[in-house]
Order: C-alpha cells, then sequence, then structure tokens
C-alpha cells in the first residue's frame, strides 16, 4: 500500500511538472508564431515600400537628393525583406518591428511553397540596383509584380495564423489530456490516502491474532450502543465470558494451540453474533458481547445458549469451556460499569462451576 501511494504521489508530480511543460510550451509556441505572423504582415508593407520608392527614385520629376533619398529607402527596405524572406525559408535571424535582432523557425507546408514563390519571382533581381537604368527596369518589375508578391504574403499570414492555431490546439489536447491524467491520479492518492487511513484505524481497534474487536474498540461500540439504546428507550446487555482451564492448555501443548483456541472462540462468538451483536476480545482469555435490543429475561437465556456453544472448543489435546456472566445496563451507566457488572457476574459463575466440578470429583 505505501509503495503503491508512493509511486502514485511520484506520478502526479510528473504529470503536475508536465502540465507546466505544456503551458510553458504554449506560451513559447505562440510568442513565436506571433512574431512569425507580425513579421510575414510587414512583407506585405515592405513590398509595397520598395515598389513605391522605385518610383520615386525613377521620378524624373523629382530633384536629385529626393531620388537619392528613395533609393536609399529602397534599397533598405529590400534588404530587410530579403533577409525576412531567407529567415523564413530556412530559419535564422532577421531584424524585427522593434529594430531589433529576432530568431525565425523555417516554414513548412504551403507557407514553404508560398515562400518559395516569391522567391523564385525575386531571383531575377538578386538584390536592389543603384545603377539608374537598373532602377528603371527595377522599378518596372516591382510594379508588374507586386500584386503577386502582395498575395504571397497574403497568404503566407493567413497560412501561419492556421499553423499556429493548429499547432496550439495539440499542445492544449495534451495538456488537457496531462490535466485529466493528474486529476485522475489525485483521486488515487486521496483514495489510497483514505485506505490507508482507514486500514490504520481499524488495525488500532482490532485484536491481531482474533480479527476481533480489541478492548479499544469493544469499548467504543459500547458506548456508541448505550448511547443509540438510551435515544431510543431499548435496553442493551453485555455478556462476558472467561475460558475454564485456559492455562493448561497453554501449559501443556504450546502457544500455538492456544491461539487456536482462542480463534476458535472468536469463530463461535462471530457465528453468535449474527443477529447484529457484536462481540470483541478484552485480552488474554476473556471475551465480551453486546447486546443492543435485547431484554433482561432473554439475556439469561443467551448467555446460557452461548455458555453450551463454548462447552466443548478444541484446545490442544484436550477441550476448553467458558463462564459467561451478563449484565442489563441501567439509564446513565458508564460503559466501564456494564462491563464490570458482567465481570463480576462471569467470575461468580467461574466459582459455582469450580465449586461443583470439585463436589463431582470428591463423589468420584
Amino acid at each position: 500500500m505505501k509503495n503503491r501511494l508512493a509511486l502514485a504521489v511520484a506520478t502526479f508530480v510528473l504529470l503536475d511538472l508536465g502540465t507546466l511543460a505544456f503551458s510553458y510550451t504554449i506560451a513559447r509556441q505562440v510568442e513565436r508564431d506571433a512574431v512569425a505572423i507580425n513579421l510575414a504582415g510587414r512583407q506585405r508593407m515592405l513590398s509595397q515600400r520598395i515598389t513605391k520608392a522605385a518610383l520615386l527614385a525613377t521620378n524624373p520629376r523629382l530633384s536629385a537628393a529626393q531620388r537619392a533619398e528613395s533609393a536609399i529607402e529602397m534599397g533598405q527596405a529590400d534588404q530587410i525583406f530579403r533577409r525576412t524572406l531567407l529567415a523564413f525559408a530556412q530559419g535564422g535571424e532577421t531584424i524585427g518591428g522593434d529594430g531589433r535582432v529576432v530568431q525565425l523557425d523555417g516554414v513548412q507546408g504551403k507557407a514553404a511553397l508560398l515562400v518559395g514563390e516569391v522567391h523564385g519571382v525575386l531571383n531575377q533581381w538578386p538584390k536592389a540596383p543603384t545603377d539608374a537604368t537598373e532602377l528603371e527596369e527595377f522599378s518596372q518589375f516591382m510594379t508588374e509584380q507586386n500584386g503577386s508578391i502582395l498575395n504571397s504574403m497574403n497568404q503566407l499570414t493567413t497560412e501561419l495564423e492556421r499553423q499556429s492555431i493548429s499547432t496550439v490546439s495539440r499542445l492544449r489536447i495534451a495538456q488537457t489530456l496531462a490535466f485529466i491524467l493528474s486529476l485522475i491520479n489525485f483521486s488515487f492518492i486521496l483514495r489510497g490516502m483514505y485506505r490507508a487511513r482507514f486500514a490504520a484505524e481499524t488495525a488500532s481497534y482490532t485484536d491481531a491474532l482474533t480479527g476481533l474487536l480489541n478492548r479499544g474498540g469493544l469499548y467504543r461500540e459500547l458506548d456508541a450502543a448505550i448511547a443509540s439504546c438510551a435515544a431510543s428507550h431499548t435496553s442493551l446487555g453485555v455478556m462476558m465470558l472467561d475460558l475454564n482451564d485456559f492455562k493448561a492448555v497453554n501449559d501443556g501443548f504450546g502457544h500455538a494451540a492456544g491461539d487456536a483456541t482462542l480463534c476458535e472462540v472468536a469463530r463461535r462468538l462471530r457465528d453468535f453474533c449474527a443477529q447484529g451483536w457484536i462481540c470483541g476480545r478484552l485480552g488474554g482469555d476473556e471475551f465480551a458481547v453486546v447486546c443492543p435490543g435485547i431484554a433482561a429475561e432473554s439475556l439469561v437465556g443467551a448467555a446460557e445458549q452461548l455458555s453450551n456453544i463454548l462447552s466443548g472448543v478444541p484446545g490442544g489435546g484436550r477441550t476448553v469451556s467458558a463462564s459467561v456472566g451478563w449484565a442489563c445496563a441501567e439509564p446513565g451507566q458508564a460503559a466501564d460499569e456494564v462491563i464490570a457488572l458482567a465481570d463480576a457476574k462471569m467470575y461468580s459463575t467461574k466459582r459455582e462451576s469450580y465449586a461443583t466440578k470439585s463436589h463431582r470429583d470428591k463423589q468420584r
């Protein structure tokens, strides 16, 4: 029981740690996906900036300084666009929206195809040109291809959002399963603790040899029975019994034979108490029976019946009998008082039995 409980506790800790790990993984995944989705959205804006700056850089109505400034802006936007596109394709670093370096994972599936399409379009221009003639051609190229690039980047944003939702959903399912398993395991822990507590409590009120109630358990049941009978105005009887010549069994045949005799007495007592009475071993060869609801006149007959039942209990190479005493609980009496009255009656019966036996032996 202890080993199983320890294993359940260890499993609960592992599952709890697993749930926390899933929570951390989900948070990290959401963070990384948010960065990728934002950068995919930025690619659309960069594509438009490149196109616009290229057109301005080749506009003859602008001054040379304005065209030069537009060419610089175009080159910077193109550099960031291509670096981000490469990071999407292969995984790697790029510049984030706040100007800091961020790490991207290489995209998979449909997202990779979309990135590949844009790479294929831009392969005609490995980098943004600086020559005036090439700028004219590049401006025309970007004007023609900008719609296609924008469409691919829009689809990339949508696809990354879809993949993010799918990944996080799978992680949440795994997290939920881990949490459910943790709850189930926790219920096993509570159940194990309850069983351990119940077993310990039962052991504390049970006689280890016979399995009957021990002194503490019997007194607890007697106290409860006295209170119940007082509340319902019903009678309560107690029988005490002590085995006759039990010492001779231990001395002549050993303690194993004595233990077997006590266990047989316990078995017969359990059968006798099948009607709802309570039996227990007070210690040694002394036993007691609590009889809720029995009338005083019936208690005498029950004691005689019990005496007959225990008149031939095997004890090694001989048999033993029992002396039985009884008492009815009066209103307001404590358990000790009722036990003492039954005990006194039992010893009176035992003396009478020995006196009768002695008289018979003398007559022989």
